[in-house]
């Protein structure tokens, strides 16, 4: 597959004003385009080499094999299976400094200019973010369409939100790709949880071949993170009719009087969340956020980093809903919902932390772990 960086400065600007905003061109510094003098300001080689983790690769190479799927199905296919295998990275948040309105920075060490050591440690666990997501998704369609030359693919840096993500740019459509959009539900929690894709971006596609081939992908997911988890735990709770549990159900009810319905609600979610989707804890965060969000509006909740011990220190966001006069914290890595008191942040050993008194900056180092 040829660079071609005029298509590539091309999709740069339906990019930039599908986002309204500026938009860095960035390359797989292993393949140097002929002419470097046609580099622009806009146009750089990324800081580290685009890989892909062995199994990732392997499944990579099967599915160019086979001819009898279409380009668009690849494309979807790849997608989905990164957002499958792979979780966020939440401990970067605490590394997020804000600027300004709008932009953000975070260290370059931590994903963006990497060396051995930080990508030897990343093998250890599945989590990532935005910089090596969108490596191995580049990659993996680079190796897929390698055989196709009207395909041009490149990352996109958003450098005023410290973000990273693919484009894609054909004959036929253009494309904007990112599993790990930071306002909202990502996809690879959306994707776990059976809904609807949204984190690609058709800009331009002119026989409407992408747009159908996603349709069809779609076709039969639900779009509302709410009302999927609503049906869930309506269909759950019809199912609850056998003898067995019939003593426990009455147990549950007599519960659910003294109990708040909205954190009843909570708990239920969060169980299936967790036991049914197995989803980790920046997904609970995401899903469970926006639950809060719609039903008790974003004034009656908050959030909260928890600390997580190991060989290396981390830091994850928890949720913290008020209810008339009682707090309930939702427990993203623990996945329970309780009662909490404020006095749990200045105990001795409290793993809790009020959001507003973490800042880690680039000094505190994290290796990867």
């Amino acid at each position: 597959m040829s660079i071609n960086v005029e298509k590539l400065n091309r999709l740069n600007k339906l990019v930039s004003m599908f986002f309204r905003n500026k938009h860095t061109i960035v390359l797989n510094p292993e393949e140097k385009i002929s002419n470097e003098q046609d580099l622009e300001e806009d146009v750089v080689y990324d800081g580290a080499k685009w890989k892909i983790p062995e199994q990732l690769e392997k499944y990579v190479c099967k599915l160019s094999e086979k001819e009898d799927i279409s380009a668009e199905d690849k494309i979807l296919l790849i997608y989905e299976k990164i957002c499958r295998e792979y979780v966020y990275d939440d401990n970067l948040i605490s590394y997020i400094k804000k600027i300004d309105e709008d932009i953000y920075t975070v260290p370059d060490w931590y994903g963006r200019n990497v060396e051995e050591e930080w990508e030897k440690n990343r093998e250890q666990h599945n989590r990532r973010i935005c910089f090596e997501l969108s490596r191995y998704i580049a990659k993996s369609l680079s190796e897929v369409l390698k055989d196709r030359d009207k395909y041009n693919i490149c990352i996109f840096w958003n450098k005023n939100l410290a973000h990273y993500f693919v484009g894609l740019t054909s004959d036929e459509y253009s494309l904007s790709i990112d599993l790990d959009d930071f306002f909202k539900i990502k996809d690879l929690t959306r994707v776990k949880t059976d809904l609807t894709l949204k984190g690609i971006e058709i800009l331009e596609d002119k026989e409407g071949k992408f747009k159908q081939a996603l349709e069809e992908f779609n076709s039969e997911k639900e779009e509302q993170a709410l009302e999927k988890i609503e049906n869930e735990i309506e269909e759950k709770e019809n199912s609850k009719k056998s003898s067995d549990n019939i003593e426990k159900q009455d147990n549950e009810q007599v519960e659910d009087i003294i109990e708040n319905e909205n954190v009843i609600f909570c708990k239920k979610a969060i169980e299936i969340l967790n036991k049914k989707y197995h989803l980790d804890s920046q997904g609970i965060f995401e899903y469970m956020k926006e639950i809060l969000d719609i039903k008790l509006g974003k004034e009656n909740r908050a959030k909260i980093w928890k600390r997580i011990d190991g060989e290396t220190t981390r830091y994850i966001r928890c949720l913290i809903f008020n209810i008339g006069n009682q707090k309930y914290l939702i427990d993203t890595d623990a996945s329970v919902v309780r009662p909490f008191d404020e006095n749990e942040l200045t105990e001795k050993r409290t793993h809790f932390i009020a959001y507003k008194d973490l800042s880690r900056g680039g000094f505190d180092y994290y290796d990867g772990r």
